[in-house]
């Protein structure tokens, strides 16, 4: 089986890697990643996987993990 996790990151003094935000049972849609804080002009990027871009100070990855 498996899901789609959406992770977030911090540019902070005392952030520790990735946060876990949410699982889901399928690729989540444009408007539940809304819904989510992720900024509408990345709502691609975070589709595509995600990551960092430019110097920003929070981003999401979204990944596919096999959970079996």
């Amino acid at each position: 089986m498996k899901v789609w996790v959406l992770t977030s990151e911090y540019n902070e003094y005392d952030q520790f890697g990735e946060y876990y935000v949410k699982a889901f049972a399928k690729k989540p849609s444009v408007t539940l990643l809304l819904s989510l804080d992720v900024p509408q002009n990345r709502l691609r990027h975070v589709l595509n996987g995600g990551g960092r871009v430019d110097f920003e100070d929070k981003w999401f990855h979204l990944r596919e993990i096999d959970i079996e």
